[in-house]
């Protein structure tokens, strides 16, 4: 006898590794350029440009990319200095072979740039790495007998299952490309000292065969003019971004979880149509990882005894993945920080800001996440021209209300950082801001699910003794299921000959049962 089945496709982490590099280097300043006399800014990023596989390890090629950004005495220039570190590491991934598909997310946990002296600049950084290899597999659950039940004198139990089970799982690249022209009022660019760009607000939504993409790019450009002056001038602007990336098997209904990373970004300066260098070009790639999950219900064949033979089963425990809950939440950031030497006037530029996950702990309540946000703000004195730097580190602590999930459930959780500002006089200003948090919480089941049935003959002794008729008590724990199924007699049978509009029945009901 043959059952008929129905797959649930799921994912999984098959091999995965961790690993943290030091990097570390002295920058002397190219003799064209000034003194330094002060910080104003740094940044980094990292850029991978190889991942290796080979049996049992993988070998990681790469450089982090520094720039800083410096205010020198020298006729109050503001300058830059940029540089990078390559690297080469060997990551242990016991089982991997040479042809398997490495993944990798990182991120610098912590990047340190000071002056050794007013010509050198010490580089110091720390980068961790998460390397990984994700497969799909399947699971098979019965959904029905091959023939119909009353023709083969068994009967079926159904269970329901709630299934998440994933229909997309692949990586893809999202392409930005814009372009900013200056005011009127700006002059046009000798060159760019300084930019930063960052994405906000990003969405992911699934429709028909493709996934929409939409946000804001805030562009924030610091340069020096054409002209006689020859001086600093800033430039800012938020574009919004919107597109889509081809994924075949979406549809409206999935449930997304998307991650993604910057692998690329290239600025360029260019002339307008009257030929001056007016506007400037962003081209950006995203490295999409993306998952779809569509949840459904699943009628499963849970349980099987024959009426004239003998049933016996063949299980196999099977797990999935169903959806427990979406949970939001906002924290209210405020933080007063020290702004020794900055003068009452200054006006706030523009700033850059990190959000760093420390850890995350279960409670009662839900999940407490604690960790930081790291940001420079850059400030100018409009009465004089010069700059300033405010550096804030803030630790935050924030429970998001959960209901049901354990530290065996698998979460993805987001962080954004929205609405950051700093104002102030004198010596402190206040910096505000809000931190949204996203959730999707999965719960790992554990289904025993009929894998092969086989029809016996049934034991003649023990058929022999059982009566035809039989007058029963229902006992605690007892089920409408498990008496037919002792008995071998069809629900509807005891229903019929017990007048039973419901399957339910409850200790001390008298019960015949007639073979």
């Amino acid at each position: 006898m043959e059952l008929e089945k129905r797959k649930i496709y799921m994912d999984r982490m098959k091999y995965k590794a961790g690993t943290q590099i030091a990097l570390e280097d002295d920058r002397n300043l190219q003799d064209n350029k000034p003194d330094i006399t002060r910080i104003l800014g740094q940044k980094g990023y990292i850029r991978l440009e190889e991942l290796k596989p080979a049996p049992d390890h993988v070998t990681m090629r790469g450089k982090l990319y520094y720039k800083v950004l410096y205010q020198s005495d020298e006729g109050g220039q503001i300058c830059s200095v940029e540089g990078s570190i390559p690297f080469e590491e060997q990551v242990h991934m016991d089982g991997l072979g040479t042809q398997e598909l490495v993944q990798a997310r990182w991120e610098l946990d912590d990047m340190t740039i000071s002056m050794i002296n007013s010509r050198k600049l010490s580089v110091q950084a720390v980068a961790c790495f998460e390397l990984f290899v994700e497969e799909l597999y399947e699971e098979q659950v019965p959904v029905e007998l091959a023939q119909a039940a009353g023709e083969t004198g068994i009967e079926c139990r159904k269970k329901m299952l709630d299934v998440a089970g994933i229909t997309v799982l692949k990586k893809d690249i999202f392409r930005i490309r814009e372009e900013m022209e200056l005011p009127q009022n700006c002059p046009n660019i000798a060159s760019l000292i300084w930019e930063n760009i960052e994405l906000s607000e990003l969405e992911f939504k699934a429709v028909e065969e493709k996934i929409f993409v939409k946000g804001e790019v805030r562009a924030f450009f610091l340069y020096s003019s054409q002209g006689d002056d020859g001086g600093a001038q800033v430039f800012g602007t938020t574009i919004p971004i919107s597109g889509a990336v081809d994924c075949q098997g979406c549809t409206e209904d999935l449930i997304t979880d998307i991650y993604y990373q910057i692998s690329q970004q290239e600025i360029e300066v260019q002339e307008d149509f009257d030929g001056e260098k007016r506007v400037i070009s962003l081209e950006m790639a995203l490295d999409l990882y993306i998952k779809l999950y569509r949840e459904e219900k699943i009628e499963i064949l849970s349980d099987c005894y024959g009426l004239q033979k003998e049933v016996k089963l063949e299980r196999q425990e099977t797990e999935y993945r169903t959806m427990m809950s979406r949970c939001a939440g906002k924290y209210r950031l405020s933080e007063e920080i020290p702004a020794e030497g900055v003068p009452a006037g200054a006006k706030l530029l523009y700033y850059q800001a990190g959000v760093q996950k420390e850890g995350q702990q279960q409670t009662e309540e839900g999940i407490e996440i604690l960790g930081a946000v790291d940001a420079d703000f850059l400030l100018q004195d409009e009465s004089d021209g010069k700059f300033y730097r405010l550096h804030a580190d803030i630790p935050f602590r924030y429970l998001l209300e959960t209901s049901g999930i354990t530290a065996a459930d698998f979460c993805s959780l987001r962080i954004h950082l929205d609405n950051l500002t700093a104002a102030g006089a004198g010596e402190s200003w206040e910096v505000k801001g809000i931190l949204s948090f996203e959730m999707a919480a999965f719960h790992r089941a554990k289904e025993d699910v009929i894998q092969g049935i086989e029809l016996c003959e049934p034991d003649a002794e023990k058929f022999r003794r059982t009566p035809g008729m039989v007058g029963y008590v229902v006992k605690s724990g007892d089920s409408l299921w498990d008496i037919g199924k002792r008995y071998m007699v069809s629900l509807e049978s005891l229903r019929e000959m017990n007048h039973l509009a419901r399957d339910e029945v409850r200790a001390g009901d008298k019960m015949l049962i007639i073979r």
